[in-house]
């Protein structure tokens, strides 16, 4: 990333904006500070415990934003952190306005102590209002070493970005640059904030609209047009956490944790054939643990089939008979775990933390999970993987877990070392011939390294029980994520919204992890609030589970049509009543309350959502 990186955005004509659109009494207060506005606090929390501060001057682009910028050189090895807060940053508790940061938490000034740091990075983004005015800022250099964070500290709220310097473990390897548009006017909100990260993306041709990218690509019109119904074999049973961390940590064929079979693929076209029979005409299926051992069994290692579900002969017929019923079929790997079990292990292959260990994640079916290096995942294994598997008939928008839900790790190897940049150019390389051959790339979640080749985000949140929990200077979660993103990638809300339509017990535990805590209505509004592609998964899929899905299937179909438009706006309309506006004038409004709501004429029962259509006049303006 150089200074010279251009962004057009025409409506901002600088820091002069920065005090627009505030009341008679905020004025005088911008006046007394708009001198400040030009500069960030830089604190450097060295290894040897010693700290430096200094204030330095923000730049004016030719773009309308003020510039933080540190470069390479003056980033050293022997530096532990770097903290970033422009003035613009700051507010006094009591004060009127907001803060977001890029996982949706949004908070008011109202504590006078606290602090919370995104533990992931699902975009570069933050942003802050206050009596002074509103900017967002993005962070377009060495990006994928920081995290946003808020602090407040008696009574005094900061808000900015925290590069992880010892981290790296290389060299850096781009400038620091942090970018600061300010709002002004109606733009002064979270939905003003997405659209200039929004903007961004798509103008400098990060990623390219959902609209523009089906043509010529029927797989993932089809996949924009359906649900995804993702049904899991079987995987293996290793016990309560602590017998399967002494026993199953490290497995080999002769000592393996048993296999519990869930769904044979017998079964699966049996289902399939009743989703049909109800009326379900076109889905996208995913078969999760086709591959040995099931669920999370032996990677990198994919086959053969397993033949507790029917092996490969039945996997077969199972694509077969999707494609006969009109749907379209894919399935479920993982690049980003390797188990000692798996026939392609080999040390060599791993990647290697800073100290020469190898690079262990956490506990999963198929023992301790290992992360491979993305050269040898990318160079080793994909090109036979997906020759395999696109004979066998898969096609669609392809499922490849963890590559969205984290950011890219390092590998210290040296034989094959790869900084954050380069782990995420290479899963962008995966990602591209995924599309390729399959016609599309599902993942697991959110984090925008790999926006550019991602068609679908299994689940943007699992907030507040996972992903970051709750915090207490946190007032809710609002969709600056769909704000930027909808339109361009499908997503499912939460961790909980999916099988949205099946009854769940509130904070009930599902593979080990919390729900989302939403009653079973909340979570059927959450999705359509958010613009949800609805998703099933951890259901059994019994007969009587069925006609549940093809519920969500009906209520899905006066509304997917949005899937193509931008959200533009979201907001509270009255207490527990929340409205998103689409591009094409579409609105949703959401009625969380007890009690009716009225809209337009038109009345809404209390937790029921309902689609306004723009008029025949709007749609033509």
């Amino acid at each position: 990333m150089t200074r010279s990186l251009v962004f057009s955005l025409a409506t901002f004509v600088g820091v002069a904006l920065f005090g627009a659109a505030l009341s008679a009494e905020d004025e005088v207060a911008s006046a007394r500070t708009q001198a400040k506005l030009d500069t960030a606090t830089v604190e450097i929390k060295k290894l040897d415990g010693s700290v430096l501060k200094k204030t330095v001057k923000l730049e004016k682009t030719d773009f309308g934003a003020m510039r933080f910028y540190m470069p390479i050189r003056e980033i050293s090895r022997d530096f532990d952190t770097i903290d970033v807060v422009a003035d613009w940053g700051r507010a006094k508790k009591g004060e009127a306005g907001f803060f977001v940061l890029p996982d949706g938490s949004y908070g008011t000034f109202r504590c006078g102590k606290g602090g919370y740091e995104v533990p992931w990075r699902p975009m570069p983004i933050y942003g802050m209002k206050n009596p002074r005015g509103c900017f967002v800022a993005i962070v377009k250099g060495l990006s994928l070493e920081q995290r946003a964070f808020v602090r407040v500290k008696n009574g005094e709220y900061e808000t900015g970005a925290l590069f992880k310097i010892k981290d790296i473990c290389f060299d850096a390897y781009e400038d620091i640059v942090i970018d600061f548009y300010p709002l002004a006017g109606k733009d002064q909100s979270y939905a003003g904030m997405a659209k200039v990260y929004r903007k961004y993306q798509l103008d400098r041709g990060e990623v390219v609209p959902l609209r523009e990218r089906v043509k010529n690509n029927p797989q993932l019109a089809y996949t924009a047009d359906t649900m995804f119904v993702r049904v899991k074999h079987g995987v293996k049973e290793t016990g309560n956490p602590k017998e399967a961390q002494a026993k199953w940590a490290t497995q080999a064929p002769e000592h393996e944790a048993p296999l519990k079979v869930a769904i044979t693929f017998d079964r699966f076209m049996e289902i399939m054939k009743t989703c049909k029979k109800l009326g379900m005409n076109k889905l996208e299926v995913c078969s999760v643990g086709w591959n040995i051992r099931g669920h999370d069994g032996r990677f990198p290692q994919l086959f053969p089939v397993e033949p507790a579900f029917g092996g490969e002969a039945k996997f077969k017929a199972s694509i077969d008979l999707a494609h006969q019923l009109g749907y379209q079929i894919v399935c479920h790997i993982n690049q980003s775990a390797a188990f000692t079990v798996s026939d392609r292990w080999n040390e060599a292959h791993i990647a290697k933390r800073a100290d020469d260990s190898l690079a262990a994640d956490y506990m999963q079916a198929g023992g301790m999970a290992y992360n491979p290096c993305f050269k040898c995942v990318h160079d080793l294994w994909m090109p036979e993987d997906f020759k395999r598997l696109s004979t066998l008939g898969i096609k669609g928008t392809f499922h490849i877990d963890v590559t969205s839900c984290v950011p890219p790790y390092v590998c210290c190897d040296p034989r094959h070392p790869l900084n954050r940049k380069q782990t995420a150019e290479y899963q962008n390389k995966c990602n591209t011939e995924a599309k390729r051959v399959f016609g599309g790339v599902g993942s697991e979640g959110p984090v925008d390294h790999v926006a550019k080749n991602l068609d679908y985000a299994l689940y943007v949140w699992g907030w507040p029980s996972w992903l970051g929990t709750k915090n207490d200077l946190t007032d809710r979660l609002v969709p600056i994520w769909q704000l930027v993103y909808h339109g361009i990638i499908l997503s499912n809300p939460y961790y909980g919204t999916i099988d949205y339509t099946i009854p769940r017990a509130v904070n009930l535990k599902v593979n080990g992890f919390p729900w989302f805590t939403l009653n079973d209505a909340d979570r059927r509004l959450k999705v359509y609030e958010f613009g949800g592609r609805p998703t099933f998964y951890f259901i059994n899929y019994a007969d009587a589970q069925l006609p549940l899905i093809k519920k969500a299937y009906d209520e899905y179909q006066p509304v997917k049509y949005l899937q193509y438009e931008f959200m533009d706006d979201h907001c509270e309309l009255a207490k527990d009543v929340y409205i998103t506006v689409y591009s094409d004038g579409s609105e949703i409004v959401s009625n969380y309350s007890e009690s009716d709501f009225s809209y337009k004429g038109e009345t809404m029962k209390p937790k029921d959502f309902k689609l306004f259509k723009p008029s025949a006049k709007a749609v033509k303006n």
